[in-house]
């Protein structure tokens, strides 16, 4: 496993590949670097050698591949940080299992359900829960709960999707009641149905790679507009609920430089926006790869110190 290797280790195993760059190193030899991935963690890589370059040049998404090579450290690296010499990257055989490559993020889904269908039931509006219960129904409920939240930046692992909500909606319930004055029925819909447009943004598959409707659309847009269809099916849904709903899932982002097509302008919106961005946040703490350490987190660009 990746998290396992040492210094000067030889390493032969399935991994996930995400090419960053293919170019000539000073001295005119070509050259590829990227990162290796399994469910354990991840580790830079470089390339000098030509067959695996090939191979590895015609990617279009992160594959996996059959990885040989060596642990050296990263000259270019101020912190002593490891990196894999790749010596040979050779097609998966078929019918090898890479149940290995999916990252898990070590949380119970079971009871992430549970407390997800808790929270719709406390949704006293009719057509509210009806709204939510109809969005979640069916292979869209199957999906949810497989799906990842991100592709690497939180909650990128099986279920994460699931838990972020779940994180998500939770907080948001414990900021009504030290707020008051606010339409909790709103604030549970709004968390639970603020990022269903990831379903179609972000790919199940390895290496969670984005879908061309995701890049092309968002899944901001892709889910208000998913949510609007069904909402307007729901006669007993007034147009005014419905559009502080949208107003929810459209601003969760908080502003527009952050990917928001508008900004938060009700109570109900930004205890959604704050909500989902703590989670985010702490997610970054939720894996960490030595403990009490110092880790750069590429979200936040900063580091973090993790216990």
């Amino acid at each position: 496993m990746i998290k396992d290797l040492q210094l000067g280790n030889a390493m032969e195993q399935p991994c996930l590949v995400r090419l960053q760059k293919v170019g000539t190193s000073s001295n005119g030899k070509p050259y590829a670097k990227g990162l290796l991935e399994d469910n354990s963690g991840c580790i830079p890589f470089i390339c000098f050698e030509a067959g695996p370059i090939g191979r590895l040049r015609t990617m279009e998404q992160p594959s996996p591949y059959l990885i040989g090579g060596k642990v050296d450290l990263n000259k270019y690296s101020n912190t002593m940080a490891y990196q894999v010499i790749v010596h040979e990257a050779q097609t998966v055989p078929e019918g090898t299992d890479l149940s290995c490559l999916l990252p898990s993020g070590h949380i119970d889904l079971e009871k992430l359900e549970e407390e997800f269908h808790t929270f719709v039931g406390r949704i006293h509006d009719d057509a509210l829960r009806k709204l939510v219960e109809a969005m979640f129904a069916g292979d869209t409920w199957k999906r949810f709960i497989r799906n990842p939240a991100g592709m690497r930046l939180h909650h990128a692992y099986v279920g994460g999707l699931l838990h972020h909500t779940v994180c998500v909606t939770r907080l948001a319930v414990a900021m009504c009641g030290a707020i008051g004055k606010v339409d909790q029925d709103l604030v549970i819909a709004g968390a639970l149905l603020h990022d269903i447009g990831k379903l179609r943004e972000i790919s199940a598959d390895l290496g969670f790679p984005y879908t061309t409707e995701g890049r092309l659309m968002g899944h901001i847009s892709i889910g208000a507009m998913a949510v609007d269809r069904m909402a307007r099916r729901i006669p007993e849904l007034p147009a005014a609920k419905r559009e502080q709903l949208l107003h929810i899932i459209l601003s969760h982002h908080g502003d527009q430089d952050k990917g928001s097509p508008i900004v938060c302008a009700t109570r109900e919106a930004f205890i959604v926006h704050y909500a989902d961005e703590v989670d985010a946040i702490m997610n970054q703490f939720h894996e960490k790869e030595r403990p009490e350490s110092w880790e750069y987190d590429k979200m936040l660009q900063r580091y973090l110190w993790k216990v």
